[in-house]
């Protein structure tokens, strides 16, 4: 909450706290036969004055215990300190009591709270004290509680999004160099072969490069965008692939509007090149993506290359995986299956 909305909030609590207290007198037929200004601003000029001094005796016990008091005793575990800070408020209060009752309202308003008797000390001191400490001393602490509560769990979820921006931002850096490298290898098979097909293949890089760095920082983009970047990534394969990759790429639904976070459906294709079969003319690796309003449903189908190389799996499952977690909890379903001889992913998300 912005500074000046909690001094607004806190003006207006202590006003109702005026009124609450005000209203009744003025209406009340014992206090008007104080005053012969009977129903006048005069009267209610006087009442007013009242309040306004027996309220600053509670708005200085009040915000002396939730700023001085409690901190000292409950955040700072200066107990010593906190003791001698409450007497020091204790004496004030009865100081205060004092001088607004005989020195200012029975000489200068005509108030006289306690009809003309003189009270004992330390009747006086007791009532004093008690006026102040039972409510406002209370009220002191308890609003301390509420705000040391609202800063720890306001701090709680700072500190969760600041590591969820974090390692996002971490899990995008391990995305880049993966793609990057997959592609650069690629790349250098054809200009070591001397291949047409290498300038194309730099201009599809650069492109790429270009959504990554100008995109990757954005938390949604277009999910048009992301189609067009997988289209590429697609391209530029087959590019490298000399023509033999078979890849089918299907959109059904209407894409417009609706917005995806960045990279996130990329590790599924690449996964599909390095370990599926894509020189399969009668089985390709499909890749079909289906809009129903906002509902994304993505899946890849690929069967199983069993003579390649490189069994790891990589960063690129698991990376995905916690992202997806991260940018939508609770808002998608992601089912892998691993079978002999094929591999499926289905994600199922909701843009929202």
């Amino acid at each position: 909450m912005q500074k000046k909305y909690k001094i607004g909030l806190h003006v207006l609590v202590w006003t109702v706290f005026l009124l609450n207290d005000l209203l009744p007198k003025y209406f009340s037929k014992a206090y008007r036969s104080y005053s012969n200004d009977i129903n006048s601003f005069a009267l209610f000029a006087k009442y007013l004055g009242v309040n306004l001094g027996y309220l600053f005796s509670g708005i200085v016990v009040f915000y002396g215990v939730a700023y001085w008091i409690a901190p000292l005793a409950f955040r700072h575990k200066k107990w010593i300190q906190s003791i001698l800070a409450t007497l020091a408020l204790c004496i004030f209060i009865v100081g205060y009591r004092y001088i607004i009752e005989f020195w200012v309202l029975k000489p200068y308003l005509d108030f006289d709270n306690y009809f003309g008797n003189i009270p004992e000390t330390s009747w006086y001191i007791k009532n004093a004290l008690l006026y102040s400490l039972y409510s406002y001393f209370s009220y002191g602490l308890i609003f301390f509680f509420i705000n040391e509560w609202y800063i720890s769990n306001r701090k709680k979820k700072e500190l969760e999004q600041e590591k969820i921006t974090t390692e996002l931002a971490f899990l995008k850096s391990q995305i880049n160099p993966h793609f990057l490298f997959n592609t650069l290898n690629d790349i250098y098979a054809l200009t070591y072969r001397r291949s047409d097909d290498a300038p194309a293949a730099v201009l599809k890089l650069s492109a790429l490069l270009r959504y990554m760095l100008k995109e990757s920082d954005e938390q949604l983009v277009p999910l048009d965008k992301e189609i067009g970047y997988l289209h590429n990534v697609i391209e530029l394969h087959k590019i490298g692939q000399k023509g033999n990759a078979y890849i089918d790429f299907k959109v059904e639904g209407h894409t417009e509007g609706l917005k995806i976070a960045p990279l996130i459906l990329i590790n599924f294709v690449e996964n599909a090149f390095k370990h599926g079969v894509f020189d399969d003319r009668e089985n390709p690796i499909q890749i079909q993506m289906g809009i129903t309003g906002q509902h994304m449903v993505f899946k890849v189908f690929n069967l199983k290359n069993h003579h390649q190389k490189d069994k790891t799996g990589g960063i690129g499952l698991s990376n995905v995986q916690r992202r997806l977690s991260l940018i939508y909890p609770q808002q998608h379903t992601l089912d892998i299956g691993d079978e002999n001889t094929t591999f499926t992913i289905i994600l199922q998300i909701n843009l929202q």
